[in-house]
């Protein structure tokens, strides 16, 4: 959405946008608004609700850490082909 200005929003912002602005969104219909509410709602009588992936904080934070590293050694390796695809094409032959 325009709003966002293409980062990550806050839950406090997708809770603040309406249902009739969210179901103007493409793809955006009424199971997925449901789904979108259920996130950014409260809890009834204040209690915490379960991780939609049934980790922990901890958990996630380190799996999230573990594949950024995984994909920085991906992003180095296909760099270093393609320098390596160019610096060839440049060789005389």
């Amino acid at each position: 959405m325009a709003e966002f200005r293409g980062r990550c929003p806050t839950i406090r912002e997708v809770a603040s946008i309406s249902d009739a602005q969210w179901l103007t969104v493409p793809n955006i219909g009424p199971t997925t608004l449901e789904e979108l509410r259920s996130m950014t709602q409260p809890a009834p009588n204040g209690e915490s609700r379960p991780s939609p992936t049934g980790m922990q904080d901890g958990e996630l934070l380190s799996r999230l850490n573990r594949l950024q590293r995984e994909l920085n050694i991906i992003v180095g390796e296909i760099r270093a082909r393609f320098s390596a695809g160019a610096s060839k094409k440049n060789q005389p032959r």
